[in-house]
């Protein structure tokens, strides 16, 4: 592995890091290992992200046997992953995670494939399948690597993504409401409070339930769920209205027995 370098445009052309222009064809000067994985660098260094793609691409192409070619394998994935080709992305980190076991780059490998699995994943009305690819390969990252210096950051991406799977389970309880299905939707709100309690609408979804819960006059069970608001400050006030109103009910129809 070799270390990142800060470089300039000055510097590129005083190390001979030369970039001749044929038409819209990039043709870069050869160059022996070390200086092509140099020049490889400065231009990712410099957001080139065209050139640094082919200049790494050489070192994999005519420098297979040299000590650079992980890290170059490596740099061209980071490279398409900063253009937010996060497929091309993929394909470059497996094929280092696949043929590198010993690289000092498997660790950035992993986390960067499951980030970029995160980044590609479309709205959260669609299909999930990326979401749930990026939350496999996070907790697999964190049973590999337990004091990465990418724990915190992959704890608040697998949030992230969670949110949004719940997201997507909540708007479709919200939609069985509104054709009047009212049993569908309270198992797509218990579904979200159960699996998904840290996201930011699993509150939201117990408070919905509860709601359900009292059309269908089970006023036990939604107090259940109105109780365990009360430890949230955000539903803590809500939760004490609707206790209050049940209790007021109840009362109201123990006299008119």
């Amino acid at each position: 592995m070799r270390n990142l370098k800060q470089f300039g445009i000055t510097t590129l052309v005083s190390l001979g890091f030369v970039l001749i222009s044929c038409g819209t064809t990039l043709v870069l000067t050869p160059l022996e290992p070390e200086d092509e994985f140099e020049r490889a660098i400065a231009f990712f260094e410099n957001r080139k992200f065209d050139a640094a793609v082919q200049a790494f691409e050489r070192i994999l192409f005519y420098h297979p046997s040299s000590e650079y070619v992980d890290d170059a394998q490596y740099w061209l994935g980071r490279t398409y992953f900063e253009t937010k080709n996060y497929d091309q992305a993929i394909s470059e980190f497996d094929y280092l995670i696949k043929n590198f076991s010993t690289s000092t780059f498997l660790e950035e490998a992993q986390f960067y494939r499951a980030k970029s699995y995160l980044l590609k994943a479309p709205g959260y009305m669609k299909d999930p399948t990326e979401l749930e690819n990026a939350i496999r390969l996070f907790n697999q990252f964190l049973t590999k690597y337990p004091n990465s210096k990418y724990t915190d950051e992959t704890r608040d991406l697998i949030l992230s993504a969670r949110n949004r799977l719940a997201k997507k389970e909540m708007e479709n309880g919200k939609l069985y409401i509104k054709l009047g299905e009212l049993d569908a939707a309270l198992l797509y709100f218990t579904y979200v409070f159960e699996t998904y309690p840290e996201t930011d609408v699993g509150s939201e979804a117990k408070y919905n339930a509860a709601l359900l819960y009292e059309r269908k006059e089970d006023h036990k069970k939604a107090l259940e769920l109105y109780n365990q608001l009360l430890e949230e400050d955000a539903w803590r006030e809500k939760a004490e209205k609707k206790i209050e109103e049940l209790r007021e009910k109840e009362i109201h129809e123990e006299s008119e027995e």
